[in-house]
C-alpha cells in the first residue's frame, strides 16, 4: 500500500486510508476488525492537536503485514475458539497438556483432542483428524504419538493457508485414502455433519442432499468427487461471501477516531449514556423516594408535637412514620398489577414519561419497602412502644392517653390481643409466606429446596399465596380503624390511601368476568410441534382490539378452573383470528399440549426440493375438521400492554428473540407484513410503520424453525423492499467455516446456485446462520448503517442476554451523532 504524497495525508488522512487499502476479497472478516482495530488504537496514541500523518502512515505499514495472512483462516476451520497471533502461546499449554495426558510420551488417539484443547463432546471428530493426521504424515500412530509428532499435527492443523486446509478436509472425506470422494462418502460424512450439529431433520433427508452433492461436484458422473471440483465450489462460496463482508466493514470505518476528535472523557460519556436510556426510571424513583421520605417525616413531625411523644418518646414518631408509608406503598403495590389500567396507561401520552415497562420490577422494589416499613412498624411496637404503655405510671398515661384508651390502661396482652395487634400480627404472616413464595429460590429454584418445601415452590404455589393478600388488604382496613391513638374518622386514612386502586382493581376482576361469560372463543385449529410447542388459533371476541407485543392470559377448566397463564399473541392485531404459541415448560403447559395431542395431528406438505416439512398456515387455510369440536374449552382475559409494544415509535428496529421468545416478534412481524401487503395494493389511509426491521432469531434446535415457517415463507415473498431483515441462527451448530459444518455450507451454497428457495436447515425461504450473533458487530453494523436514527431494540427471552445487549445499546449510542439505542427487555 502506498500513499500518493505526503501533503494529501497531512490534508485529509481518511481519504488517503481509504483510497490506499488494497482490498483482496479472499482475505477473512478478521482483517477488517484488525484495521479497525489498529485505527482506534493508533489514533488514541497519536496526539489530538497533530502529527496525523505519523499515525496514518504507521497504520499502512501495519497493514501491508497483515496483506496476505490469514488468508484461508477462517475458510476451513478444524480447531475451536480463535488462535490468530497466539499460536506460540496456544502451543505452550498444548505442550502442557500433553505432559499430563501423556506420562509415558505416548498420547494415545482418544486423548487428542482433549490435548489440542478441544470439547469433551467432539471425541469423534478428534478422533477422525487424528486418523487423517497420521495418514498424511505416514505415522504409524495406533500406539499413540510424540510430542514431536504431535507438533507436526499442530503444524498442520495451524497453516494459514486455503489450499493446506483443504487438503485436510478433502482426507476427513476420503475415508479409504484413495484420492477421491465416493457417494458413500459423501452420505457417511453428510450424516455425520448432521449428527455433529444436531440436524435431525437433514439426517433424514441424506439421500436427496446426497444426490444434490454429487450433481454439483461430480459434473462427468464418474461416480465420484475429485479435490480440484471441491476446490473451485470452496473458493467460489467464500469469495462471494468475504466481499460482501469486506464491502460493509469497509463502508463502515470509523470517522471520529480518524479525525482526531478527542472531546468529552469517556466516564462523562457513559454516565451521560446512562442517564440518557434510563431518565424515567430515574425521575419516577426519585419521585417514589422523596413521597415516601415525605411522609415519614412529615407523620414523625406530627407526632412529635402529640401528647404520646411524651409517654413513647421517639419510638412512636418512627412506628407512625413508617406507618404512613406503608398505607401509600400498599396503595402504590396493588395499582401497579392493575394489568388493564396499565395497558390503557399505555397508549397515553404517558407512556413518554412513565416507564410502564419495569411494572413488575417497580412492584418488586415497592414489596422490599412494604416490608422494610413493616418491620420498623412492629418492632417499634413490640418492643418500645408496647412496653413504655403499660410500664408507664397510671396519672401520667390517663393524663395524656387516657381518653385514646377508654380511661383504662392496657396490659401488654390485651394490646396484643386488641384489633389492632390481631389484625397487624396476622398481616405479617400472610405478608411473610407471600413474599417468601415470590423469591427466585422457590419460584425458580425448586430443586434447592428441602423436600418438605418442594411442594410449596413454583409459579402455582406463588400465584395462589398472592391471592391471600386480598385478606391482607381487609385486615389493614380494619388495623387503620381500629389504632388508638386517632379518634376522629378522618384522621384514620388508611382506606382513603387504598381505596382508588381496590376499586380499580375489583373492576379489571369484574371486567375480566364479563368477558369469560360473554366473550368466549372457540379454537379453530390447535397444531403440536416439535419441540414442546402447542399452536393454538382462536376465534377473535368482537371488540377485542390490541396491538403487536401485547399478551393475554388463558385458562383451560379441563385442567384448572382457577389457573390463568400468560402468553404474547402471535397473530397480527388486522387478522381475523388470535394466536398463540405455547412451550411446554412446566406442568400446566404439559397438561395443555397433551390435551390438545391427544386430539390433534401434525399436517405435513412436500417442498420444493423434496423436504417435508410441517406447514405453519394462518386462520384462512385451515378448515374445521371433526377433531375441532373435541378441542378443550379455552377462555382467555386480556389483552395486556408488553415492552414491545412501542415498536411503532421508531423508525429503525432491532427484534432480538430467543428460543420461543420469538413469539412477541411474529406478531410485530406479521404485522409489518400487513402493512406491506397494503401498500403493495396502494392503499392511501395505510398507517406509519417503522422503515426497517432486523429480526435476529437465536433457537438451539431446528425443528424449532417449524413454529413461524409460514411467516419466514411470507417475508421472502411479499417484502421485495427488503424491509424486514431476518437472520435465524441455529446455535446447536457449529460456526460457518468449522470443518464440522462447511458441508452444510456448501450444500446452502449448491442450492443458492440451482435457484432453490427452501434453506436445507430451516426447510423456509430464510436461510439459516450457524452458531450465535456476534452482538458487538451486530451493532456496530446498525450504528453505521442508520446514524443519527433512533433505534429500538427489543428482546424477549432468558436474562442471561440482558446485561450484554443493554451494554452494547449504551457503547454504540453516540451521542455526537444522535444515534440512539433504546433497549426494552421481556423476561421468562
Amino acid at each position: 500500500m502506498e500513499f500518493s504524497d505526503e501533503k494529501k495525508v497531512k490534508e485529509n488522512p481518511a481519504e488517503c486510508l481509504l483510497e490506499s487499502i488494497e482490498i483482496d476479497h479472499m482475505v477473512a472478516d478478521e482483517k477488517t476488525s484488525e484495521l479497525r482495530d489498529l485505527n482506534q488504537s493508533d489514533w488514541k496514541q497519536s496526539n489530538c492537536n497533530g502529527d496525523m500523518k505519523k499515525t496514518a502512515v504507521e497504520t499502512s505499514q501495519s497493514f501491508v503485514g497483515m496483506r496476505r495472512r490469514r488468508k484461508g483462516f477462517n475458510m476451513l476451520r478444524f480447531l475451536e475458539g480463535s488462535i490468530a497471533g497466539k499460536e506460540e502461546e496456544a502451543w505452550k499449554a498444548i505442550e502442557k497438556r500433553f505432559r499430563q495426558l501423556a506420562p509415558d510420551g505416548k498420547l494415545s488417539r482418544d486423548k487428542f483432542g482433549a490435548c489440542i484443547g478441544m470439547k469433551k463432546d467432539t471425541t469423534d471428530f478428534a478422533g477422525e483428524l487424528y486418523d487423517v493426521l497420521a495418514r498424511r504424515r505416514e505415522i504409524m500412530a495406533a500406539k499413540g504419538i510424540t510430542l514431536q509428532e504431535l507438533r507436526a499435527f499442530w503444524d498442520d492443523l495451524t497453516k494459514e493457508d486455503l489450499d493446506s486446509r483443504l487438503r485436510i478436509f478433502f482426507d476427513l472425506c476420503d475415508k479409504n485414502g484413495d484420492g477421491k470422494i465416493s457417494r458413500e462418502e459423501v452420505k457417511t460424512v453428510l450424516e455425520w455433519s448432521a449428527s455433529a450439529n444436531k440436524l435431525n431433520n437433514l439426517e433424514k433427508e441424506s439421500e436427496t442432499f446426497v444426490s444434490l452433492i454429487m450433481e454439483e461436484l461430480d459434473p462427468d458422473r464418474n461416480g465420484f468427487i475429485e479435490i480440484e471440483h471441491m476446490e473451485i465450489l470452496v473458493r467460489g462460496m467464500w469469495s462471494s461471501e468475504e466481499e460482501k463482508r469486506l464491502q460493509k466493514q469497509y463502508s463502515k470505518l470509523p470517522a471520529s477516531p480518524i479525525l482526531g476528535i478527542c472531546n468529552t472523557p469517556a466516564f462523562l460519556k457513559e454516565t451521560e449514556e446512562v442517564i440518557m436510556t434510563n431518565w424515567k426510571r430515574i425521575w419516577v424513583l426519585t419521585l417514589w423516594v422523596a413521597i415516601n421520605l415525605g411522609l415519614f417525616v412529615w407523620k414523625f413531625m406530627e407526632y412529635r408535637e402529640k401528647g404520646a411523644f411524651k409517654v413513647m418518646g421517639y419510638c412512636v414518631c418512627v412506628a407512625k412514620g413508617a406507618a404512613e408509608t406503608l398505607k401509600f406503598n400498599m396503595a402504590l403495590i396493588l395499582f401497579l398489577v392493575c394489568r388493564g389500567t396499565l395497558t390503557k396507561l399505555r397508549s397515553t401520552f404517558l407512556s413518554s414519561i412513565f416507564p410502564f415497562d419495569d411494572n413488575i420490577n417497580f412492584h418488586m422494589l415497592v414489596a422490599v419497602a412494604i416490608s422494610v416499613g413493616t418491620f420498623l412498624h412492629a418492632t417499634m411496637h413490640l418492643t418500645c412502644d408496647f412496653p413504655r404503655l403499660t410500664s408507664c405510671s397510671n396519672n401520667k398515661f390517663m393524663a395524656i392517653l387516657g381518653p385514646n384508651f377508654d380511661f383504662k390502661q392496657p396490659s401488654y396482652p390485651d394490646l396484643v390481643a386488641s384489633v389492632p395487634g390481631v389484625t397487624g400480627i396476622l398481616m405479617i404472616i400472610i405478608m411473610s409466606f407471600c413474599f417468601t413464595l415470590a423469591t427466585p429460590l422457590f419460584r425458580k429454584r425448586k430443586d434447592k429446596l428441602p423436600p418438605l418445601l418442594q411442594h410449596l415452590a413454583g409459579f402455582n404455589a406463588f400465584w395462589y399465596a398472592h391471592h391471600l393478600l386480598v385478606l391482607c388488604y381487609a385486615l389493614l382496613i380494619l388495623h387503620g380503624y381500629f389504632i388508638f391513638l386517632a379518634q376522629d374518622w378522618y384522621k384514620r386514612t388508611t382506606w382513603m390511601y387504598i381505596a382508588v386502586p381496590v376499586l380499580i382493581y375489583v373492576i379489571e376482576r369484574l371486567v375480566i368476568k364479563f368477558y369469560e361469560f360473554y366473550h368466549q372463543v372457540n379454537v379453530i385449529k390447535g397444531v403440536v410441534y416439535n419441540g414442546n410447542v402447542l399452536a393454538l388459533y382462536l376465534t377473535k371476541p368482537p371488540g377485542f382490539v390490541y396491538k403487536s407485543g401485547t399478551y393475554l392470559f388463558i385458562k383451560c377448566p379441563d385442567i384448572s378452573n382457577f389457573e390463568w397463564h400468560p402468553f404474547s399473541i402471535t397473530s397480527a392485531p388486522s387478522d381475523d383470528y388470535l394466536s398463540v404459541h405455547i412451550r411446554a415448560l412446566g406442568d400446566w403447559t404439559e397438561a395443555l399440549r397433551n390435551k390438545f395431542k391427544e386430539v390433534c395431528e401434525p399436517e405435513t406438505k412436500k417442498r420444493k426440493g423434496g423436504i417435508a416439512r410441517l406447514e405453519t398456515k394462518t386462520y384462512s387455510d385451515y378448515v374445521p375438521s371433526e377433531s375441532s369440536k373435541k378441542y378443550p374449552q379455552i377462555f382467555i382475559k386480556g389483552p395486556y400492554g408488553a415492552p414491545a409494544q412501542s415498536y411503532e415509535k421508531y423508525d429503525i428496529l432491532l427484534l432480538i428473540g430467543l428460543g420461543i421468545g420469538a413469539t412477541p416478534m411474529i406478531s410485530i412481524l406479521k404485522d409489518l407484513l400487513n402493512h406491506i401487503k397494503q401498500s403493495d395494493s396502494h392503499t392511501n389511509d395505510a398507517p406509519k410503520v417503522p422503515k426497517r426491521a432486523y429480526f435476529y432469531w437465536v433457537t438451539k434446535e431446528q425443528a424449532s424453525f417449524d413454529w413461524f415457517k409460514g411467516v419466514m415463507d411470507d417475508v421472502a415473498e411479499y417484502d421485495h423492499d427488503k424491509i424486514i431483515e431476518m437472520h435465524n441462527h441455529l446455535s446447536c451448530m457449529h460456526e460457518e467455516g468449522d470443518a464440522r459444518s462447511v458441508l452444510i455450507t456448501m450444500l446452502q451454497q449448491i442450492q443458492k446456485s440451482r435457484g432453490e428457495e427452501v434453506d436445507v436447515v430451516s426447510g423456509s425461504r430464510i436461510r439459516t446462520h450457524f452458531a450465535r450473533p456476534n452482538w458487538e458487530k451486530v451493532f456496530e453494523e446498525l450504528a453505521s448503517r442508520h446514524k443519527g436514527s433512533q433505534i429500538g431494540v427489543f428482546y424477549c427471552g432468558p436474562y442471561t442476554l440482558v446485561k450484554e445487549l443493554r451494554g452494547y445499546c449504551q457503547n454504540f449510542s453516540d451521542s455526537s451523532r444522535s444515534t440512539r439505542f433504546r433497549f426494552h427487555k421481556e423476561n421468562f
